[in-house]
């Protein structure tokens, strides 16, 4: 009697799961522009202090010791964490609104966001653990990938959405 009854509230969960992540890429997908911009955290955490030079090149110039003070450590980590896919919303909405992205572009793009969430987690991880050196190049690692980011969309929105380039550029 129990295992049908468990079958059943399992399959109703499962439905309603779906039912509500359908909804959310739905409403993904819907988003426009500020309501995307909106979402982005504010660059109030120091990424200016280690990028080389912000959103056009690729390049820290902060070793992995002083990564951590240099970006207010947790609070910058966190906010790539939260910025990574929201960047890659951005790169999609470039898509549809660009003409001739290239898939490998937009697969980086993702590939890179994804890098950057693991290495935050695990940094925080770290941090809360006592591990300083292991957070410390955590948080140098995910610093690197979020600047490769950075400049793979600026270039996408460049060569793709120069319509929308200015607008990117005052977003962030």
């Amino acid at each position: 009697m129990i295992l049908p009854l468990f079958q059943v509230l399992i399959t109703v969960i499962m439905l309603c799961y779906a039912g509500y992540w359908r909804k959310r890429q739905v409403n993904r997908r819907n988003a426009n522009w500020n309501e995307i911009v909106a979402r982005l955290s504010p660059n109030d955490w120091g990424f200016e202090d280690v990028a080389e030079r912000y959103l056009y090149g690729e390049g820290i110039r902060a070793t992995p010791q002083d990564i951590w003070n240099r970006i207010h450590g947790a609070k910058g980590l966190w906010a790539m964490y939260r910025n990574a896919p929201i960047l890659v919303q951005l790169a999609d909405y470039a898509t549809e609104h660009g003409e001739g992205v290239s898939e490998e572009l937009l697969e980086g793009i993702r590939t890179d966001a994804f890098q950057i969430r693991l290495c935050v987690m695990i940094a925080l991880a770290q941090h809360v653990l006592r591990s300083s050196i292991g957070a410390n190049v955590n948080a140098h690692r995910a610093t690197t990938t979020y600047s490769v980011l950075l400049a793979r969309i600026t270039g996408l929105f460049q060569e793709h959405s120069a319509l929308l380039f200015p607008d990117f550029l005052q977003a962030m």
